[in-house]
């Protein structure tokens, strides 16, 4: 499941990543066009994934305090949370199988 999220502080995106099993987190911007070939990437990763993984897109122009907070310098950063922890984090994106290969690996 793909949702676009705003969190009103860092506060509430913690409680939010407890809240779901695993979370592979996209902070984004719509200016952004490596952020809009992640879309596709996505949006197939998706289909291919468990119900039990959510991925969270994050406008980093619309949650600027969730920007300073991780020192987001470049987008699109991903990150992968488990349980409340976060377990992986990567400015830029991978292909579809390399990103699945690698949530794959916190479903065990």
């Amino acid at each position: 499941m793909i949702i676009k999220e705003e969190f009103e502080d860092v506060n509430s995106f913690e409680e939010f990543t407890y809240e779901h099993a695993i979370i592979l987190f996209d902070f984004y911007a719509d200016w952004c066009e490596p952020c809009k070939m992640l879309d596709e990437i996505l949006a197939t990763l998706e289909k291919e994934l468990p119900l039990s993984v959510v991925i969270c897109k994050i406008d980093i122009d619309k949650n600027p305090a969730l920007q300073k907070h991780f020192a987001i310098m470049s987008v699109p950063t991903l990150m992968i949370y488990k349980a409340g922890k976060q377990e992986w984090r990567m400015p830029g994106f991978e292909l579809v199988q390399d990103l699945k290969k690698r949530i794959e690996t916190f479903l065990i």
